[in-house]
Parts: structure tokens; C-alpha cells; sequence
């Protein structure tokens, strides 16, 4: 037999293996998006982050190269108050117009808001699947791709139930389209594939800036990587021109909208970009914490049930990392502990923020997994057939926990309109220029974010009233720049009732005295 004929026959029994995974990822994508739609409209804007995102993307509909939150402000805001200010810099801007896309396509709405997220989080499965058969091998993207699919916490993240929500789904799916093409970039050489890794590190980095710089550890990683004695010069075609390459595309990605900012909102665009360095060294928000909580509490969070089985075999694959000079583990690791270690030593530290490490950590207990079985099949004891089949269903075992974690958070439907009533009224019976001024609830401290969900459901402002003493004050203001102001509160007021909201009891106050 030739050897031409022998490498077309060792070709297509090749392509005949990978295609046996090709029906369970389809199954696997196919199935996760239907349970990521379920309930995906649910009424209820969760977090803060949510309620900003969906209501500057909601006024990006307007003016599309001017991000705001309230959008006509009646009342001098402060510009370093990201939730209630004029000109909203606090996230860049990608992951907002692709909601406001979304919202372009199917109207406003709470599902059109999560629908992107949808989109993204189910591609970026593919791109896990497509990264682990590049790096280490179908099964661990397999398994990896799998576990990704159906992760509770990405569920909470698309549903709104999680902080950061789409913008974190954005952050994950860019960074993992410039891996995957930084991962090809390693095979090929092509120019192409740097290019396209340079551009989706530059979407990574306007879906949430600084976090996007891990494509640079990486691309660095490979080229010095042979030279450390931790790959083999061959398995890397990367070289000092690709970097400067990528880097060039990823510059003319973000220096538009960079500049643009910079240009014409200076005082926010200093400030944001101030703050998010802040992280490093400041308790922002409250969410300073000590580093070990980052690997006790959110790493379960982020996790789940795989949380432990994982961090054994990220654990025991280290000592391969040395001894196999693996471009593919390398590349692995320095993506996983690229993103953990400086969440560690940062001072702010929040669940979400190493959620763009999760792939890089599943496909090493993937491939950890594949080793096993693999070693444990060339056994011919009895013992090992056994340990094949206890560690097979183990893994559906885990597999059916996180399913049913999944359907538990698709299952909340939160449906509770208690804005819905008080928001058609004001649009439909107060004037154009009625501004509502939303009284905390400081008792109870449940509607702190009411004014931008009453926003987004009606096209009037809405302010905060934080300090019921400034009611007046605040009124006047109002009515000195053409408004007429409104008090809205679930606390009686001296003052005429114009509206009653049969659902929540929260009642329209006019702010003239009979």
C-alpha cells in the first residue's frame, strides 16, 4: 500500500471519529438553548446592572453614539453616580447595542433585552467545544462544552437573576471567539486567524474592558512558551510579528469608540476608567474580600456541583504541564490562572469576574477525565472495567445535577408587574413633560431602582427621591426647567392623589396643594 493511499484511508477514519461528536454537541447546543428560552421574558428587571443595561440600550435606539440612563434629566445629576446619572459610560458599549439591536428586531422588551445573551452564551459553547479539540482533545472540549451549556450560574447571568448579566455573556463569547482564533493562529500561521483574534479581543474589550487583556497574556504566552522549556518549538507558529499584528487589529478595534468617549465625555470617560483600575486596590461597592473566599465561596458558586471534581484534576494535570511540553496544556493554564491570580490580589472582588476562566478550568477536568478513561482502557483487570464504568456514571450523575440546577433557574419566571400599572398610567394620562420623582422605600429597601424600571417601561424621567425632605426642593427645581413634578411612594403624602396602583399600593402624588 502506498503511502498516499495509506494517509487518505488514516484521513478518513479521522474525519469518521470526529464526526461521532458532532450529533451529541448539536444535541447538547440544541437542547441548552431551548431551556435558556424558557421564561427567557420573565417581567422583572433584576440587579441594578440589569435595569442600566436594559434602559441605556433602550435610549441608544435614539441616538446610537450616545449612551445615557436618564436620558432627559430634570434634576442636576452627578456624573460619577452610574446609577442615576445623564451620560452612562459605566460599561462600554458593544454588549448594550447588541441588546439595542435586539430591541431594533423585536421591540422593547424584557426578552429581547436577555434574547442576545441567548446567542452568544450558546456560541460560546461551540467555541469551547472548537478550543478544547484544538488544545487537548474532543473529549475534554466534549465534556467542557457540556458542563458550559448547562451552568446554573450562566443561566442566572442570562436571566437577569445574576449581577453583570449580559454584559459578562458578551465579555465571555468575545474572548473566547479571539482564543479560538489565536488557537488556529497556532497551527496555521495565517494572518486571517490573527487578525480575527485581535478583533474579537477588541469586542471583548468594549463588552468589558481591561478583562479582555488575557488575549495578550496568551498570545505572549505562545511565543515564549518553547523558549521556557514549556512547549516544543514545532506546535507554535506564532511569532514576535503575529503579536504586533493582533495588537494593531485589536488597537483599530476599540480606538473608534475609545476616542469618540474620550473626545466628548472627558469627565466621565476619565472617571470610569479610573474606577475600574480602582478594583486593584480599593473595596469598591462593598465587594472587598479576602483572597481565599474567591476559591471557598464563589468558586462553588461559579461551579457547582463540578466545582471539587474539577479542582482535583486542574490539580493533578500540573505536573504533565512540565513534563509533556504541551503548547495545548500551557495554553490551557495560563488562560485559567491568567484570570484567576489577579481577581485573588485585587481588593474588589466579585462572583462573576473570573467567568471568562471557566472554559480554560473545564476543558482541564475534561481532559483529566479523558485521561483517565484513556488509562484506565488500556488496563485489562477487571478492576479498571469497573472504575471505566463508576467514573462514566459519575460524570452523567454530575451531569444530570446541573441540568436540573439549570431548570430550577429557568423555572422562576418572575412575572411580578408591580411598575406595569403605575407606568401606563404616567404615559398615558400625564403630560410629556411629567417627571416622577420614585420615593425610597427605606424600610424595606425594595425599590432602589424603580425610577430606571419605570424608564424602561414608559418614555418620561423618572428620578430617584432619596431623602423625602427634599421633595420640595426638588419639585421646584423641576418646574423651573419646564417639568411638573410627580411624587411617586408607597407612604401617604398631604398632597392630591393622582393614581393609585391596585397591584403594589404605590400611589401618584401632584405636588400642588389644594
Amino acid at each position: 500500500m502506498s503511502n498516499v493511499t495509506h494517509n487518505r484511508i488514516a484521513a478518513y477514519w479521522c474525519r469518521k471519529k470526529q464526526a461521532h461528536f458532532y450529533l451529541p454537541v448539536l444535541a447538547v447546543i440544541s437542547s441548552s438553548v431551548f431551556l435558556k428560552l424558557r421564561h427567557l421574558g420573565h417581567a422583572s428587571l433584576g440587579s441594578a446592572d440589569e435595569c442600566c443595561h436594559a434602559l441605556v440600550a433602550k435610549n441608544l435606539l435614539k441616538h446610537p453614539l450616545t449612551p445615557t440612563l436618564i436620558d432627559t434629566p430634570y434634576l442636576t445629576t452627578f456624573a460619577f453616580d452610574w446609577g442615576a446619572n445623564h451620560i452612562w459610560l459605566h460599561k462600554p458599549i458593544l454588549g448594550l447595542w447588541q441588546i439595542a439591536g435586539s430591541y431594533w428586531l423585536f421591540g422593547i422588551s424584557t426578552w429581547a433585552l436577555r434574547f442576545p445573551s441567548v446567542i452568544l452564551s450558546t456560541l460560546a459553547v461551540g467555541l469551547t467545544y472548537l478550543i478544547g479539540k484544538e488544545l487537548l482533545s474532543q473529549q475534554a472540549g466534549f465534556i467542557a462544552a457540556t458542563i458550559q451549556a448547562f451552568s446554573p450560574f450562566l443561566m442566572r447571568l442570562i436571566h437577569g437573576y445574576q449581577f453583570s448579566d449580559a454584559v459578562d455573556v458578551s465579555l465571555l463569547f468575545w474572548t473566547e471567539f479571539a482564543i479560538y482564533f489565536l488557537v488556529r493562529a497556532l497551527r496555521t500561521g495565517k494572518w486571517w486567524d490573527v487578525g480575527l483574534s485581535g478583533f474579537g479581543q477588541g469586542c471583548a474589550f468594549l463588552s468589558k474592558s481591561y478583562l479582555a487583556l488575557i488575549v495578550t497574556g496568551l498570545v505572549v504566552t505562545t511565543w515564549v512558551a518553547p523558549t521556557l522549556g514549556m512547549a516544543k518549538r514545532a506546535d507554535t507558529r506564532i511569532r514576535g510579528r503575529h503579536i504586533l499584528g493582533l495588537t494593531s487589529v485589536f488597537l483599530l478595534t476599540i480606538l473608534p469608540w475609545t476616542l469618540w468617549t474620550a473626545i466628548q465625555f472627558p469627565v466621565e470617560f476619565q472617571h470610569e476608567h479610573l474606577y475600574i483600575w480602582f478594583h486593584l486596590t480599593t473595596d469598591i461597592e462593598k465587594w472587598g474580600a479576602p483572597w481565599h473566599k474567591v476559591i471557598l465561596v464563589y468558586g462553588p458558586v461559579l461551579y457547582g456541583i463540578f466545582y471539587l471534581p474539577m479542582s482535583i484534576a486542574v490539580l493533578v494535570l500540573i505536573w504533565k504541564l512540565f513534563s509533556e511540553k504541551n503548547i495545548g496544556l500551557t495554553l490551557t493554564y495560563a488562560w485559567g490562572f491568567g484570570v484567576l491570580i489577579p481577581h485573588l490580589l485585587a481588593a474588589t472582588k466579585t462572583p462573576s469576574a473570573t467567568l471568562i476562566g471557566m472554559p480554560a478550568f473545564l476543558l482541564l477536568f475534561g481532559e483529566g477525565v479523558h485521561r483517565c478513561l484513556s488509562w484506565m482502557q488500556k488496563r485489562k483487570k477487571i478492576a479498571f472495567r469497573i472504575g471505566i464504568i463508576i467514573t462514566i456514571v459519575s460524570l452523567l450523575a454530575l451531569g444530570v445535577h446541573i441540568i436540573i440546577g439549570a431548570w430550577q433557574v429557568t423555572s422562576r419566571n418572575r412575572n411580578t408587574r408591580t411598575l406595569a400599572e403605575t407606568a401606563s398610567y404616567a404615559e398615558t394620562q400625564l403630560p410629556q413633560n411629567a417627571v416622577l420623582l420614585v420615593e425610597l422605600d427605606a424600610d424595606k429597601l425594595r425599590n432602589t431602582d424603580d425610577h430606571l424600571r419605570l424608564m424602561f417601561l414608559m418614555s418620561k424621567t423618572a428620578h430617584p427621591l432619596s431623602n423625602p425632605d427634599e421633595w420640595k426642593e426638588k419639585a421646584a427645581q423641576i418646574r423651573k426647567v419646564g417639568g411638573i413634578p410627580y411624587l411617586v411612594s408607597f407612604r401617604e403624602w398631604s398632597l392630591p392623589i393622582i393614581f393609585t396602583s391596585l397591584t403594589d399600593k404605590r400611589t401618584i402624588y401632584s405636588d400642588e396643594i389644594p
